[in-house]
């Protein structure tokens, strides 16, 4: 007898085997063919080679068998099919058979089909090694399982109760899926769960579940959804609680929050999650600039409602509470809206945002004003809390308001490297308290009275003093002062001596640096020579003097603008700059002139005090002589004082000399050689106001 090849046995069962109703398959000829069969395939029973001969015989014809074909192939229940499933996944185990779908996790929603290598060894009537194999699990996750549960709420004969059903038998057969088991942790109710079900399955196809349709197909009860959605929006559902999902702004559709991401994506996060996470502190706050200047993440929307504002920098921050930065700013800024205005100036550091700009950007129109209007009465919270300050920028298309950090600011968010961004008073136009020698200046009664008033107001406990009792009647703290006279009758010296004595360093202003030929420059240069020497206050333990030499080059009068001169223009706007900035002043404020009459009127009222210096007496100068000239006796300098009618500063040239000619010869010069030095002093004209001698 010629043996038979394997489709050979194959097709003897399968021609008693189909439309059997799997019965009277005791027979002495369909036992024997199922016994041969399983002996050729190596197979573990009759049960498994009949299972075997239906998904074969379909694979033959290129399609994948499931129990309900299996169940038509042998014309019987599918009851009686089910007797047969330990089999089929028996053969699934040693992969003589895999699954179609390997999609579906529930095997009466499978199909099976013969592998290739299996099929094409069996037609060369050999049975392949199963070690040729690559038998690997089914692969079911947790995007399949959505799917499924999906597929249960779109499907219209599904009750709420049996999607209910369905999920917790899938949920059963998944026990061991981390999202399935996180999602338990988050939500203990299985409707909230199949609801995030729903929504990761939107999410990962691509687009956001809407509210309305999804709650529609969940339940059959129109009080139900109406429930469910009220809940929703109001945030008192466990999914907007636990922050696993959000709503959009037109309150119309629903998505997953970063969180309810990470726990659909898990790993897969890295790859298709949305990435919040900075660096450092420079690419969060670029971070921050981007993601409220991308108008496609807002749709059509043209303004950033308060809810959207507080979602996505709360993301941004949660994401990033690894930075330091992040977490000191949160607990000093605990508004939402100020932070981000905050972030947005950092971003900008060392220059500044355009204010009303940003606001329009990220508020309705009618809370930009209000914003705006804060930020101008200074009483916005960043301003309270002394981290930004406003500066008016001057350009061809007139003037606008930037918003820049103070060195408070800087410190806050840059921690260590906020050094970098500070604006330093440059160091020729900083004079150290301790740097000052002390000179003993004379003056006369009147002049001494004024000067010493004004220098026992410097002292720190009476400023603090003065300045608490100036504030409490609501006057004007800033002291101003105008020191004007002659040449050399010693207005700056007074201020030296001031600040040695009071422990104040000067911030001296440069005025030849004051003026630029750039339209606007000039401007932008008087402000900011304020909002430096305002930084210089902040970081110093005591105010210091802000000196202005030869102030009517600067505080000048004002022009007449009706010729249309844009150099006139440019004046009165700095005179108008000064006096704003005067009136506002918070701290010391000197100004010393040579040409009073130079000055406009309009600063009269904002200097408090205004001292006229004039030349030294004949006793003042005889006092000069003998502190500048030890070597000189007392009727030598009253004979000096009494011819030459000199200021201090050119007695001052004269001991110059004097000390030169000392160094020079080896000797101290005696009083007939002063006496010639002094004649020499003026060009052109004679110093002496009589003849020394008889």
């Amino acid at each position: 007898m010629v043996a038979r090849t394997i489709i050979q046995l194959i097709k003897a069962c399968a021609s008693k085997l189909r439309e059997s109703k799997l019965q009277r398959l005791g027979g002495k000829e369909i036992t024997a063919d199922l016994a041969a069969l399983s002996q050729r395939l190596s197979l573990e029973g009759r049960d498994e080679a009949i299972v075997f001969t239906a998904i074969f015989d379909k694979s033959c014809g290129g399609r994948p068998c499931d129990l309900e074909d299996m169940a038509r192939y042998f014309d019987c229940a599918h009851l009686d099919i089910m007797e047969y499933i330990p089999a089929v996944r028996s053969l699934l185990a040693r992969g003589m058979i895999s699954i179609w779908n390997s999609n579906e996790c529930d095997i009466s929603s499978q199909s099976f089909r013969v592998p290739s290598l299996i099929l094409n060894g069996l037609l060369d009537n050999r049975l392949p090694s199963l070690s040729d194999l690559k038998i690997t699990k089914p692969e079911f996750d947790r995007y399949d399982f959505c799917r499924l549960v999906d597929g249960a709420v779109q499907d219209d004969d599904v009750s709420f109760l049996g999607l209910m059903q369905l999920a917790s038998d899938l949920e059963t057969t998944n026990a061991d899926m981390t999202f399935v088991c996180r999602a338990k942790e988050e939500l203990p109710e299985m409707s909230d769960r199949v609801l995030f079900y729903e929504v990761c399955y939107d999410f990962y196809n691509g687009h956001n579940s809407n509210i309305d349709s999804t709650f529609n197909d969940m339940y059959e009860s129109f009080g139900a959804r109406f429930s469910q959605r009220r809940k929703l929006l109001d945030g008192s559902s466990p999914l907007i609680g636990t922050s696993l999902v959000e709503v959009n702004d037109d309150r119309s559709e629903m998505t997953l929050s970063e969180k309810g991401q990470k726990i659909l994506l898990e790993n897969d996060y890295v790859s298709f999650g949305e990435r919040f996470d900075c660096r450092n502190r420079y690419s969060f706050a670029k971070k921050v600039r981007a993601f409220f200047h991308d108008s496609s993440k807002y749709d059509s929307d043209e303004e950033l409602s308060i809810l959207k504002l507080t979602r996505c920098l709360t993301k941004l921050e949660a994401s990033n509470s690894h930075l330091s930065c992040i977490r000191k700013t949160a607990d000093v800024i605990p508004g939402v809206e100020d932070r981000v205005l905050f972030y947005l100036v950092c971003e900008a550091c060392p220059g500044g945002i355009n204010l009303s700009r940003e606001l329009r950007i990220l508020f309705p129109i009618n809370k930009s004003v209000f914003k705006l209007n804060e930020f101008k009465d200074e009483k916005h919270e960043l301003q309270r809390l002394d981290l930004v300050e406003m500066r008016s920028e001057s350009s061809i298309f007139g003037e606008y308001t930037t918003l820049v950090l103070t060195d408070k600011g800087k410190e806050l968010y840059f921690e260590e490297d906020a050094a970098i961004f500070m604006e330093k008073v440059d160091s020729k136009n900083l004079i150290h308290c301790g740097d000052i020698v002390r000179k003993q200046l004379y003056f006369s009664e009147s002049q001494e009275r004024q000067l010493s008033m004004v220098g026992d107001s410097l002292q720190q406990e009476n400023y603090e003093r003065l300045v608490d009792r100036l504030s409490a009647k609501g006057l004007s703290k800033g002291i101003a002062v105008l020191l004007y006279g002659a040449p050399g009758t010693g207005k700056t010296e007074s201020v030296m001596q001031w600040a040695r004595e009071t422990g104040r360093d000067i911030v001296h202003v440069d005025l030849s640096a004051s003026k630029s030929m750039w339209y606007g420059e000039s401007e932008k240069i008087v402000k900011e020579i304020f909002t430096r020497y305002r930084n210089q206050c902040k970081r110093s333990k005591i105010k210091p003097i802000l000196l202005f030499n030869e102030a009517d080059g600067l505080f000048s009068k004002r022009k007449d603008i009706s010729r249309g001169s844009s150099v006139d223009q440019t004046e009165n706007t700095i005179q108008n700059i000064l006096l704003e900035e005067m009136e506002k002043l918070d701290g010391i404020l000197v100004a010393t002139t040579n040409l009073a009459t130079n000055l406009d009127s309009a600063f009269e009222r904002r200097f408090l005090f205004k001292i006229k210096l004039e030349k030294p007496s004949v006793e003042a100068r005889s006092h000069i002589w003998m502190d500048k000239l030890p070597s000189l006796s007392g009727g030598d300098a009253v004979r000096l004082s009494e011819a030459y009618d000199f200021s201090r500063g050119e007695i001052d040239n004269i001991v110059r000399k004097a000390t030169m000619q000392e160094v020079l010869e080896g000797t101290a010069p005696d009083f007939d050689a002063i006496d010639r030095l002094c004649g020499e002093e003026r060009m052109g004209r004679s110093a002496a106001t009589r003849k020394i001698g008889f």
